[in-house]
């Protein structure tokens, strides 16, 4: 491998947020400056979240409120997706029953489609539904959603995350609230967040690249990877979110990235793909390709959390208690 950027091999970047560029309104150590280098080489990136609640404005300006350079990125969220597939399907100006927060029904106006609230159900036929999250969303909304599915509305989902961080610890996602409806129906939604393809595929037309141009960094196995893995583009796998690196050693082959690296400054490292047999002396790489040959091959790696810890602190990805 060359001693050049992994970001170098790429023309376009699609960038997780929570875990990778910040946690809540805390910038994550060195993520803002390697984004600026990285836009500063002519190289775009479109930050994809599978956040349906805020607008895409409301996003840029917390990323330009932590220093990101307003220069060579844009946003795009699991409702714009969601947008995007009923705009290519129904006649512009169609009603679409919008549950969520405010991006819902930003999302379905700016791609030609009607929002439709539920106080203006009653007598208002519409041809589909968009399920999003919102901190307001009701049960009568829910039982809506209910309701026009089984009647044959397309029922369309942000995302179907079952969790989302909040400063005060986990709380319900989207997912738990459109498994909510599924208790009620026989319908089920149509998903276009993370983990499925749709909202890198959108993303990646933002961008303007081929599927191996195209990079995808992120710090969740199930959602950011997995879902760059469903859509054919390589990834990075950060260590600076939720998920640790017991995890990765642990991950299916359906969730394994193609780098690994302790937080988005991998970019700016030369990254060597995470492939037995791969020339090269990194520590961590070998850790986790070591895992999973053995796993691979039916032998046992140790799941003891305390081991995985040291190594992580052998390894400098964490700090010395």
């Amino acid at each position: 491998m060359t001693g050049d950027p992994l970001i170098a091999r790429y023309r376009g970047l699609i960038c997780d947020l929570d875990g990778v560029v910040y946690r809540g309104p805390t910038a994550v150590p060195q993520a803002v400056e390697t984004l600026n280098r990285v836009t500063a080489r002519s190289i775009p990136v479109v930050f994809a979240t599978n956040n349906a609640s805020r607008p895409p404005e409301d996003v840029t300006d917390h990323l330009r409120g932590l220093g990101v350079a307003p220069r060579g990125w844009s946003v795009v969220t699991s409702s714009q997706a969601a947008a995007a597939h009923l705009a290519e399907r129904l006649e512009r100006g169609a009603p679409v029953f919008a549950v969520g927060g405010p991006g819902v029904a930003r999302a379905l106006t700016e791609a030609g489609l009607t929002p439709v609230r539920v106080e203006d159900l009653d007598g208002a036929p519409v041809e589909a539904v968009v399920q999003g999250l919102g901190t307001d969303v009701t049960w009568r909304e829910l039982a809506a959603v209910g309701r026009l599915a089984d009647a044959g509305a397309t029922w369309v989902a942000t995302n179907v995350d079952l969790t989302l961080p909040t400063p005060y610890g986990r709380a319900p996602g989207n997912g738990a609230l459109v498994a909510l409806v599924q208790t009620a129906t026989s319908a089920s939604p149509y998903v276009v967040g993370k983990p499925r393809a749709a909202l890198f595929d959108l993303a990646r037309i933002r961008l303007g690249t081929a599927q191996s141009e195209t990079l995808v960094c992120g710090d969740l196995l199930s959602t950011d990877i997995e879902g760059a893995n469903s859509a054919g583009l390589d990834s990075l796998f950060v260590l600076s979110g939720a998920s640790r690196l017991r995890d990765l050693a642990f991950a299916e082959p359906s969730a394994r990235p193609t780098y690994v690296a302790a937080d988005l400054s991998g970019l700016l490292a030369p990254g060597t793909p995470l492939r037995a047999g791969t020339p090269g002396s990194d520590l961590l790489r070998s850790v986790v390709t070591t895992a999973w040959a053995v796993r691979d091959a039916g032998g046992e790696v140790s799941e003891e959390d305390g081991l995985w810890e040291k190594i992580e602190r052998q390894l400098g990805l964490v700090e010395e208690a």
